[in-house]
């Protein structure tokens, strides 16, 4: 199911797709905006979710996202020094201009990699996408931190409409392994037995562990041969989109690794934003 995220329409797409942001899914939404102060929260209680569905995560990554009107430059330049960022670099990208700053946030085993991207779309306006991305020795409380800083230099430079998902993701065979610490949902024997079970059964398998933590209402199913994906409803869960005449909070999916013997999982909030 490859669909893309339709934020503000065509334009919006246009701009992801010409900045080098992978594609997303849930044709037609719209995301609802939140209020000031409750994003830190909102991001607790979405990695706990994402932990009872996956045992050792190797990606994490939180897109804000927000069309604005104004100068492109002036606003990225704002938005990088409030971030800590280098000043943007300039780019033009099918006659668009674009403006570009990156760094890491943290230790090095353990950054969190920071990305910026202002692009102007029409006369005095333009699109911004704020992306942070963790690996699999996350520090969470740095993610937290950063996630909130993000939110106050969104509101302070009057983006208060801006909006945000996240997506994870692990390998099957990894849920198995690790530190002994205890996992809400156990995938172990899905993981050593995957070899042979089509994605279908495997997402049967952790939707059926899923089940016991959250209220859910399933929405939309897709399957083919190498990939399973179901979306859902869990009003309990912070972030929502609309999707045709349907309101999502969480999308799942297992994805066969072409060439191994394994499969790699994907929980979204509310919808997957990363390929699988």
């Amino acid at each position: 199911m490859v669909k893309r995220w339709m934020n503000t329409g065509v334009v919006a797409i246009a701009i992801i797709i010409l900045i080098g942001v992978t594609q997303v899914y849930a044709e037609n939404a719209e995301v609802e905006k939140k209020g000031s102060g409750t994003e830190v929260a909102g991001l607790e209680q979405l990695l706990h979710t994402a932990d009872a569905v996956i045992k050792h995560a190797d990606q994490w990554v939180i897109k804000w996202q927000v069309a604005g009107h104004g100068y492109a430059r002036t606003q990225a330049v704002k938005l990088a020094a409030d971030l800590g960022l280098e000043a943007p670099v300039q780019d033009v990208r099918t006659g668009h201009d674009v403006y570009r700053s990156e760094g890491e946030v943290g230790m090095s085993e353990s950054s969190i990699g920071l990305l910026l991207n202002v692009a102007s779309t029409e006369q005095d306006e333009y699109y911004v996408i704020v992306q942070l991305a963790g690996r699999a020795k996350l520090d969470r409380q740095a993610l937290l931190a950063l996630h909130g800083q993000v939110e106050e230099a969104m509101t302070e430079n009057g983006l208060k409409e801006a909006s945000w998902n996240m997506s994870v993701q692990g390998k099957l065979s990894e849920m198995s392994e690790g530190n002994g610490e205890s996992s809400t949902i156990d995938v172990s024997n899905i993981a050593q037995a995957s070899v042979g079970i089509k994605p279908g059964e495997q997402l049967a398998a952790l939707e059926a562990k899923l089940f016991g933590e959250l209220d859910m209402t399933e929405v939309e199913r897709y399957e083919d041969v190498a990939t399973a994906s179901v979306s859902y409803q869990a009003t309990e869960l912070p972030l929502k989109i609309l999707s045709g005449s349907h309101l999502l909070n969480m999308q799942l999916a297992v994805h066969q690794v072409s060439g191994q013997d394994d499969a790699r999982v994907t929980v979204g909030f509310p919808v997957i934003t990363i390929e699988y």
